[in-house]
């Protein structure tokens, strides 16, 4: 491969979005592009040529193996060592969260696979890594060679395959091995339409086949398809599919050899949920990697050192109106017209400015090594206005002369009104969070007999907990009875908040002038549902302490069943619901019953945000952990058993985040 080849491969992967980096057989860098240097805060000077696991510091504070050098190991090594590690074929494939990432954390998707030389002999590994949000679309070495075309063909993440003149096939990926359970073994060097019998159920054409023929062959026979130059496009539904039927988006172009003669086709089949982000028939040469260019999902054009545009591709045509025929070749900021609606410069512009000036004109651009980066709006744009992301970098040649420029821009129109949708949602929230706030209790009134102690811990989202207790004194009620209440409202955020707040009220007032607590949460129950809109209910627990005769005397309306410790004999008992959820219909019946309290005995009321905390393996709190704390703690005072499950619920989460609110109240005798 030629050497000016070579350095255009390397600024390739240096331009990767995904974090990649290289090692060789002795565990050497030999690349570690932009997009890794960004993630790590380590750049490519301080870690190229360096080994002894230097790559593994930024990730895990350490050195350490990472995946590409699990690569040089045999499989009974990685298996006996490694569990969670995935192999298909000679690549592995892990999730990983790695606690130590930049002092908070952070889950990775990583995949690594071995390089090769012209012997078959591994040379080195290449290693990519991506936060798990935003999972690998394609990626690939694509170094030398016809078989490094064969490996990223094989690593695309599209269903592919290529088949010859002859209409064999030569290629196969593992993508399309997993769409249709057929493995490349069974296919290559198959000719027939064999290939078509995992869709169709049958030999026939498909669009690869389609290559071959002439325009108006195509026209007349198959009236669905759309040419765009000598590609063919298509949406299509294969009822025969696995026998359940599919949508599939294909796409097909010919492949063409040094002399502009047709030697085959690649056809990209995908699901048409998943639309195609970047495929492209990447072989030989520059004309291979003009290809790829014009393949990118992001607008991308190039310009030389003269500013004269000499690529751009499909997708900022799509995004301008503009076709590359009309701007190839022109200068003058022809190219910054579909934008501006005038000639100005635009970001790739700016790449051959020294920094001082860069800095001194535009206060809003970024730079990262010799890449500049900016988020702009541009009004004008197609008289609606927009807002961008773009993204430029400086080609060199051989020689590291700049040569041109290449920018990349991607509206983010969308992503900025989901932003502020999302900054409105949280203002939401933060007000709900108060709302629920303000009417908890700041002081738990006393009953003689009993130790007392509720806690609320409020979740980022905020959903409907709330506890309360109703001191009687106010009213002519027996001396020492206190009411207690423990709820849980359907849904989150503000409405949530106010419905908590209409049944934390009425509740309170029905309680304050009725003693029976049936039919307080009998009358509460027909306010609250008249009121109830679009759904909304509360599970509820509410009853009455009796500091005379050391009695609860409760009504459950769906709330999770409370916990009853037995000081004498250990045992657990739980107060199981006596009456439906309230606020789902009008006129229902509710029944109370009476526990007495001892001395000793624990009762623990909580809302689901205990049991159902998670951890980072997706394992709930659950109700056996929840009852194991109850009779290893019972000695403890109530505020201290409160503290021991709040803390245990906190542990075992082990930093996941919190999606439902904790509401805790505990009730001991002594």
């Amino acid at each position: 491969m030629a050497g000016q080849e070579r350095e255009y491969l390397e600024m390739i992967i240096d331009f990767l979005p995904d974090a990649t980096f290289v090692i060789d057989r002795e565990g050497k860098v030999i690349a570690w592009n932009r997009a890794m240097a960004e993630m790590t805060g380590v750049s490519a000077e301080e870690v190229l040529g360096k080994g002894d696991f230097e790559y593994a510091i930024p990730f895990y504070g350490e050195r350490k193996p990472m995946l590409a050098n699990l690569v040089f190991l045999p499989d009974s090594e990685i298996g006996n060592r490694y569990h969670t590690v995935q192999r298909t074929g000679d690549t592995l494939v892990v999730d990983i969260y790695i606690p130590t990432f930049q002092g908070r954390g952070a889950y990775f998707w990583a995949k690594a696979s071995p390089l090769y030389d012209p012997q078959g002999n591994i040379t080195g590994a290449i290693e990519t890594i991506r936060d798990i949000t935003d999972r690998k679309r394609a990626e690939q070495d694509m170094e030398e060679t016809r078989k490094r075309l064969a490996e990223i063909i094989d690593f695309l993440p599209d269903a592919t395959f290529v088949i010859d003149r002859e209409g064999k096939v030569i290629a196969w990926n593992r993508a399309m091995a997993e769409m249709t359970g057929v493995s490349a073994e069974e296919v290559l060097g198959k000719g027939d339409f064999e290939y078509a019998i995992p869709f169709y159920g049958e030999r026939k054409p498909m669009l690869a086949n389609l290559v071959f023929l002439p325009d108006s062959e195509i026209e007349k026979r198959y009236h669905s398809i759309q040419r765009i130059g000598d590609t063919l496009v298509v949406d299509i539904h294969i009822p025969a599919f696995q026998g359940r039927g599919a949508y599939f988006w294909a796409k097909a172009s010919p492949l063409y050899d040094p002399q502009g003669n047709i030697t085959g086709a690649i056809e990209t089949i995908r699901d048409i949920t998943d639309r195609k982000r970047a495929e492209q028939d990447m072989e030989e040469t520059r004309k291979r990697l003009a290809e790829i260019i014009d393949f990118l999902p992001d607008a991308t054009f190039v310009i030389d050192r003269e500013g004269k545009a000499i690529a751009w591709n499909r997708a900022m045509a799509e995004m301008t109106g503009v076709s590359a025929e009309e701007v190839l070749g022109k200068g003058d900021f022809e190219y910054a017209i579909p934008f501006y609606g005038e000639r100005k410069p635009m970001l790739a512009n700016l790449v051959f400015l020294p920094d001082r000036e860069i800095e001194k004109r535009y206060h809003s651009i970024q730079r990262i090594g010799d890449t500049l980066v900016v988020d702009i709006h541009i009004p004008a744009f197609q008289g609606r206005g927009a807002y961008f992301w773009a993204k430029a970098s400086p080609l060199y040649d051989p020689q590291g002369n700049i040569t041109g420029a290449i920018e990349t821009i991607r509206d983010i129109t969308d992503r900025r009104a989901m932003e502020e949708r999302l900054a409105r949602s949280n203002a939401e929230l933060r007000i709900a969070a108060e709302i629920q706030q303000s009417f908890l209790p700041e002081v738990i009134p006393q009953v003689k007999g009993f130790d007392i102690a509720a806690r609320s811990v409020m979740a980022r989202e905020v959903g409907g907990d709330f506890f309360d207790v109703i001191p009687f004194e106010i009213i002519p009620l027996e001396k020492g009875t206190l009411g207690i209440m423990i709820a849980d409202v359907a849904g989150k955020g503000v409405p949530a908040a106010l419905f908590m707040a209409l049944s934390r009220i009425v509740v309170r007032v029905i309680a304050l002038w009725n003693r029976d607590p049936a039919r307080v949460i009998r009358d509460a129950n027909d306010v609250i549902s008249k009121d109830s809109k679009g759904g909304m209910f509360v599970t509820l627990f509410y009853g009455t302490l009796s500091e005379k005769d050391r009695t609860l005397e409760y009504v459950n309306a769906g709330h999770n069943p409370p916990l009853v410790y037995r000081n004498g004999d250990g045992s657990l008992e739980m107060l199981m619901p006596t009456g439906i959820v309230m606020g789902a219909a009008e006129h229902q019946n509710y029944s109370s019953r009476t526990i007495e309290i001892g001395t000793g005995d624990v009762v623990v009321l909580y809302t689901d945000g205990i049991t159902e905390s998670i951890n980072p393996g997706l394992e709930m709190f659950g109700d056996g952990r929840l009852k194991d704390l109850i009779r290893e703690n019972a000695r403890l005072s109530s505020t201290e058993i409160l503290s021991k499950i709040l803390a245990s619920v906190e542990k075992f989460s082990r930093g996941e985040p919190q999606f439902d609110d904790i509401t805790l109240m505990v009730i001991k005798g002594v």
